[in-house]
C-alpha cells in the first residue's frame, strides 16, 4: 500500500497537466479509499483541496449511477431471484429498510458506510422501486456526507504523517500512523456491519 501511494505521489508531481484527470479518475475508480488518499495528498500540498472537493463530488456520482443501472438489469434480477441468493438478498434489503424506517434517503446513507457498498447498493436497487431521479436526489446527501467524513480523515492523516515523520525523523513512523488510521476505518466499517447484522437477526 505504501509503495503504491508513493508511486502515485511521484506520478502526480511529474504529471501536473493531468492533475484534474487524476483526481476525477481516482474518485471514480477508487471509491471511498480514493477519497481518503486524495485528502491525504491535499494536506501535503500535492493536490489543491478545492479541486479535490469539487471533482470528487461529481466523480462520486459516476460509479453510483453505474451500480444503479446494473441493479435494474435482468441479469441481476435473475441472480437475486435464484434460490441460493434470494434469501440473502431479501434479508439484506429488509434489514436496510427496517433500519432506515423505509426511507430511501436514510437507507442510501446507511449503505454508503458499510463494507461492500457496491454490492449492497446494487441489491437494494434491484429489490426496490426507486426511480432514477429520486435516486440522484437521495444519493446526493449520501455523497456529501461521505466527502465530509473521508476527505477530512485523509487530510488530517496527511498532516499527522508530516508531523510524526518530522518529530521522529523517520518516514516509517509516519507510514505506521497512516496504516493505523486505515485500520481504524476498516474496523469502524466492520463494527457498523456487525451492528447491522445483529439488528437484522433480532428483527427477522
Amino acid at each position: 500500500m505504501t509503495e503504491s501511494m508513493e508511486w502515485l505521489r511521484i506520478f502526480i508531481l511529474n504529471h501536473r497537466s493531468l492533475e484534474y484527470i487524476i483526481i476525477f479518475g481516482g474518485a471514480v475508480i477508487g471509491g471511498e479509499f480514493a477519497l481518503f488518499v486524495l485528502g491525504f495528498f491535499s494536506a501535503q500540498g500535492i493536490l489543491p483541496i478545492f479541486s479535490v472537493v469539487i471533482l470528487s463530488f461529481f466523480a462520486s456520482f459516476v460509479p453510483n449511477i453505474l451500480w444503479f443501472l446494473l441493479g435494474r438489469t435482468n441479469t441481476i434480477g435473475k441472480i437475486t431471484s435464484h434460490r441460493y441468493a434470494s434469501n440473502t438478498v431479501s434479508m439484506i434489503t429488509e434489514a436496510v429498510v427496517r433500519m432506515s424506517g423505509g426511507s430511501h434517503f436514510i437507507g442510501l446513507i446507511f449503505i454508503k458506510f458499510l463494507v461492500g457498498t457496491p454490492f449492497l447498493l446494487t441489491m437494494y436497487i434491484n429489490k426496490t422501486s426507486l426511480r432514477f431521479w429520486y435516486f440522484l436526489v437521495y444519493e446526493t446527501p449520501a455523497i456529501i456526507l461521505s466527502l465530509l467524513v473521508l476527505l477530512p480523515i485523509g487530510f488530517l492523516s496527511g498532516l499527522g504523517f508530516i508531523y510524526f515523520a518530522d518529530i521522529f525523523n523517520n518516514l516509517y513512523v509516519g507510514l505506521g500512523f497512516i496504516l493505523l488510521i486505515v485500520l481504524l476505518i476498516v474496523m469502524a466499517q466492520l463494527w457498523i456491519k456487525k451492528k447491522f447484522t445483529n439488528v437484522e437477526s433480532v428483527n427477522l
